[in-house]
């Protein structure tokens, strides 16, 4: 094996680590040669741009996708994968047409038969599209009819298996007002995140596959996803055990504990509303007009019956505050939500001191508190 196969073999194992820098580091001896005698190598190509883009790196790794894709119009040499991911970095009716002709490319590869790995690439792709078409291109006429020809088949192609299918199917429901039917399809996408979720755990228990411990990492944004979904139109209770799982894969996940508080601050809410009109129907239609305006209602944190929600949001709430202590000041997104979690937590009476929270991990009570019911590995490690 030449010294270039090895270091793209050794880059390929970084990246399936989450190692992008590493990846970057084994590969930059043949940077310069991209544009000379390795111009042509798809496959370095390839892994450059996966390695650039896993670093944020995406104005450096867009340049050699298309490259890529030039090279290897049909991925016969490198696979079609480069085309879902130039298709999204480049949206529009164009990243459409490079999506097209990546699902093209693997249904020509495949022929009659389709294999697990292949059906999967084409419903994301598919997904791909349908993400498209509900952003750029949505005030296009055609929008929600392209929409609902491509997720029929997402549903078709998978056998109506695919959780990612079920949460974006959900997700044009609420494009459409339909309430219920997003409900409905956001309850079976959990069903099947979480059999998906253990199914990959169990391989992981037997064979300790790197590859597969990629898989399990692939799982986080989608539940993310999810978990805003459901508190979106009311499911708080699957909300909460989709936060639950990104947190098992993911326990120092920032995103996943503001949303578990945001979840139990939006349920005191709730109940509070309940209180002061009694006679209201809660249904998923009326959910979503009730979220408009339901951080206006007032929260009285003497009220007994919203105690436990509180408490459970400040915790939640005060190890996403720590979490976000030790995230990039840089980084727009992780910043947004701790500015997110500090509103909620002056809203509902300030963060926990980081000792209350060690006596939470060692199975003590908060002081002035009767009864917490609080999973210890929801708490971490304070240094010293």
């Amino acid at each position: 094996m030449s010294d270039l196969q090895t270091a793209i073999e050794q880059a390929k194992e970084a990246l399936s680590g989450n190692n992008a820098k590493k990846a970057l580091k084994i590969l930059k001896p043949f940077k310069k040669s991209l544009k000379s005698e390795n111009s042509s190598n798809v496959i370095l190509l390839e892994t450059f741009a996966d390695a650039y883009l896993e670093n944020g790196q995406v104005d450096k790794a867009y340049p050699l996708l298309s490259q890529s894709c030039e090279l290897d119009p049909n991925g016969t040499v490198g696979g079609a994968s480069k085309f879902f991911t130039l298709g999204q970095i480049t949206g529009g009716q164009d990243g459409i047409n490079i999506l097209a002709k990546g699902i093209e490319n693997i249904s020509t590869i495949a022929g009659d038969t389709l294999t697990q790995e292949q059906t999967s690439k084409i419903v994301s792709g598919l997904l791909s599209m349908i993400e498209i078409w509900m952003t750029d291109l949505c005030m296009e006429p055609n929008a929600e009819e392209q929409c609902e020809e491509l997720i029929g088949k997402v549903m078709e192609i998978s056998e109506n298996k695919s959780p990612e299918g079920w949460l974006t199917l959900g997700s044009i429901r609420i494009s459409q007002q339909r309430y219920s039917e997003a409900c409905e399809a956001f309850g079976q996408s959990w069903n099947l995140f979480e059999a998906k979720k253990q199914a990959i755990g169990q391989d992981n228990i037997e064979h300790d596959d790197v590859a597969l411990n990629g898989e399990y990492v692939e799982l986080l944004q989608p539940l993310l996803g999810l978990a805003k979904m459901c508190i979106e139109v009311g499911l708080y209770d699957i909300a909460l055990k989709v936060v639950g799982a990104v947190k098992e894969i993911d326990e120092d996940n920032l995103e996943a504990y503001y949303l578990e508080g945001f979840t139990f601050y939006l349920i005191s809410k709730v109940e509070v509303f309940k209180k002061t009109n009694p006679s209201a129907n809660l249904s998923p239609e009326t959910m979503n007009e009730l979220n408009q305006h339901i951080q206006e209602l007032p929260l009285d944190l003497n009220d007994t019956s919203i105690s436990e929600n509180i408490s459970e949001a400040r915790i939640a709430l005060s190890f996403a505050e720590n979490i976000g202590k030790l995230c990039d000041p840089n980084d727009e997104i992780s910043q947004e939500i701790v500015q997110g979690t500090n509103a909620l937590l002056s809203e509902l009476g300030g963060s926990i001191e980081a000792k209350e929270l060690q006596k939470l991990r060692k199975g003590e009570k908060l002081e002035g508190e009767e009864d917490l019911n609080v999973a210890l590995s929801d708490i971490s490690d304070e240094e010293d």
